[in-house]
């Protein structure tokens, strides 16, 4: 027996694809029996066809604006929820959770994810050389206010809020990645955050941490503010990188105990660890570079002579 149908309603949905305005005409659902918490007889929300929505389990599009179209489907007991758009390929199953966002693109969003508040899900296959990965959101991972794109994957326990995840970057284990109504948390080419690593936005100008190309952050390791890691860095164990402007380039790894502070730039197979600190927070900045060991209960507070260390 059909858990729903498509009642004689329709109306015309607008949206941009390659550039040029297309339409398509969406058909309002309502429940023929009872089922979870729907009752027979409720409305839901609109979708293109009966492929867009499963005639098995749970799966519901409980907000009457909802929208499913263009290849999409929701299986399972998945749960599509207030303004949320479905389109372009996009696979919503499991126990996931979909509320007031978009997802647009061929992914997979399953097992017991959330997408939250005005997340936009933004898939796009083929711009790297792993042309068949897709972006994929799962496990108990939440995604709040954020914005993931092309061929991200985000899983877990991890909880994305306020934050730019793009690329083929990792979010995952019980990462927590807390940017803000100011500044998000940008992840981003093949960078990956997890374990317990918490990535922290600051308020005010600037104050985007930002982990690029392969940078990894993990262990207990914290990062909060202005601090931009780019290539081959590594942020582990229990080390801080706070305040800022931070930015480590190339081969520079931050682990221990140690801490990176104010107005610092290390570059070029520097390590940092023990409880090493470096900490830039009045003068000139620190400028570290060149192959050099801080390790022990160093504290450096101004830029090295060339050979120190």
């Amino acid at each position: 027996m059909n858990k729903y149908q498509l009642t004689g309603d329709y109306r015309l949905h607008d949206y941009q694809a390659d550039g040029k305005k297309q339409q398509v005409k969406l058909w309002q659902v309502v429940a023929l029996c009872d089922f979870n918490d729907v009752k027979a007889g409720q409305l839901g929300g609109w979708i293109e066809c009966e492929d867009n929505l499963s005639q098995r389990g749970n799966c519901w599009l409980y907000g009457s604006e909802s929208v499913v179209y263009g290849g999409s489907s929701v299986d399972d007991d998945a749960q599509i929820h207030g303004t949320s758009t479905l389109c372009h390929r996009a696979h919503i199953s499991g126990k996931s959770v979909v509320k007031e966002s978009l997802v647009s693109g061929e992914c997979r969003i399953y097992d017991a994810a959330r997408i939250l508040n005005g997340s936009q899900i933004i898939a796009v296959r083929g711009l790297t050389a792993e042309r068949d990965k897709v972006l994929q959101i799962y496990g108990n991972a939440t995604v709040n206010a954020s914005r993931v794109v092309h061929q991200a994957q985000i899983f877990g326990h991890a909880v994305v809020n306020h934050a730019f995840i793009e690329h083929r970057a990792e979010v995952f284990g019980q990462a927590i990645l807390e940017g803000n109504d100011e500044n998000n948390v940008w992840i981003c080419d093949c960078a990956r955050v997890f374990d317990r690593a918490r990535i922290i936005a600051g308020r005010g100008d600037d104050q985007i941490p930002t982990i690029r190309y392969s940078s990894q952050v993990y262990g207990n390791a914290l990062i909060e503010g202005d601090c931009l890691l780019k290539h081959q860095v590594h942020i582990f164990d229990n080390a801080t990188l706070i305040g800022g402007p931070i930015q480590l380039d190339n081969q520079v790894h931050i682990y221990g105990q140690a801490r990176v502070s104010g107005n610092v730039l290390i570059e070029n197979n520097v390590q940092v660890y023990d409880k090493a600190a470096v900490d830039g927070l009045e003068g000139e900045p620190i400028h570290i570079r060149g192959i050099k060991d801080i390790n022990g209960e160093q504290r450096v507070t101004r830029s090295p002579f060339y050979g120190v260390f």
